[in-house]
């Protein structure tokens, strides 16, 4: 309705947008994250992977939004997975403007508090309706085309960075978790035509349902320390319990995330990695600092103006990704998902790589069979590092 009713103002996306990112957004990212695992170049592999969940993530949240209302106290997001409200006492706004068209994302208090935010997809709102949102923004809100600047000052606030960093430490970790992968890949593709794992085959799907079992454990412990320690009257020792809680759970999330290489190293599978990776990165995002949670344990937030918390969905999320990506990773060839080889024969041509060359996967050092010309190297490697993949063949073996 128009925002001179009543003050509130609710706008919906048009469905044949919607419809438009099912049938052509949703598809074509599938495409590239496939082509991607399986090109066997694990700079590219990684690097598709992680973009392609990023655009997966936005596309959900697109498909998934109902309406968002907008109050003068707070804006309310209804979608298909459930509700999510932030307050707009402290509110701040990130314009992006793509073809003449914005899209706004409404944060509380500052940018970097990403887990309560909301944001409006300009491009997939009538034209009518972006009118009375930006009428709406700046004559209730306030908010011109630039970004309110917050209370950055207050202690609550202070603090929230504080816990931020934490978290944004950890991920530079898992970045480099990252390129140790990217290494080992082009180093075991290198000695393997394909890499079946180093565990014994019986004992794949037990150890499978180990790590597994270790992934859905970390949820409830994460659930543990994100509860607030309210119990301590003593101001110091509430926020350095809150800090610690921080990086507990920084560390905990991105730790199920690093259960991946390990699993792959055993399994000989790249989804099992990948599964744990994407698991990693939903406790992540889900259990992120909040403003709302600092403000309350510092007990600044204003009497009387409680926001509905966002919903945590991070289990059930994970089991989705567990199931799908299980399922797909057995679905196709036993060699779809393997770390292997371009082989190619006395001719220079590709053929399928013969894994009974590799010698023992035990031993960790295997043979050093490559197809192709007499020298033992192949005509076209394609590993982590594109052309230079062929310094780590000399690691070890």
């Amino acid at each position: 309705m128009p925002p001179s009713l009543n003050k509130k103002l609710t706008v919906t996306y048009l469905f044949w947008k919607k419809l438009l990112v099912l049938c052509l957004g949703l598809p074509g990212a599938s495409v590239f994250v496939w082509a991607g695992v399986s090109s066997n170049f694990y700079l590219f592999e990684v690097t598709v992977v992680v973009f392609g969940a990023y655009i997966f993530r936005e596309f959900a949240g697109t498909l998934g939004t109902r309406s968002v209302t907008f109050y003068p106290d707070k804006i309310v997001k209804l979608s298909w997975f459930g509700e999510s409200a932030i307050p707009t006492r402290a509110l701040a706004l990130k314009i992006n403007r793509q073809e003449g068209v914005e899209s706004l994302h409404f944060f509380h208090g500052t940018e970097k508090n990403t887990r309560e935010s909301v944001s409006v997809v300009g491009w997939c709102l009538s034209e009518e309706h972006r009118l009375w949102l930006d009428s709406y923004r700046r004559n209730i809100y306030r908010i011109g085309d630039f970004m309110r600047a917050p209370s950055s000052n207050s202690a609550a606030c202070v603090e929230f960075e504080k816990a931020v960093a934490s978290f944004r430490f950890i991920t530079i970790l898992t970045i480099l978790y990252l390129l140790v992968y990217v290494v080992c890949a082009t180093y075991l593709s290198w000695h393997y035509p394909i890499f079946n794992g180093y565990a014994p085959a019986a004992l794949i799907w037990p150890i499978r349902v180990v790590f597994v079992a270790l992934a859905l454990v970390a949820y409830p412990l994460l659930r543990l320390q994100a509860r607030l320690p309210l119990a301590e009257r003593n101001y110091n020792q509430r926020v350095q319990r809150g800090q610690n809680q921080a990086l507990r759970s920084a560390l905990l999330a991105n730790g199920v995330a690093w259960l991946g290489l390990p699993l792959c190293l055993l399994t000989g599978n790249k989804l099992d990695f990948y599964m744990l990776l994407l698991v990693g990165g939903v406790y992540h995002r889900d259990f992120y600092p909040r403003l709302s949670d600092w403000e309350q344990l510092l007990q600044v937030a204003p009497e009387g103006q409680s926001v509905p918390p966002i919903p945590r969905r991070s289990l059930q999320v994970s089991l989705a990704l567990l199931g799908s990506l299980s399922l797909a990773g057995y679905a196709g060839q036993p060699g779809d998902f393997k770390i292997r080889q371009d082989c190619t024969d006395a001719n220079g041509n590709p053929v399928e790589c013969d894994n009974s060359h590799s010698g023992s996967h035990g031993g960790g050092s295997g043979s050093s069979y490559r197809g192709g010309s007499d020298d033992g190297h192949s005509g076209t490697r394609r590993g982590g590092f594109g052309s230079f993949g062929g310094s780590h063949g000399f690691f070890g073996g």
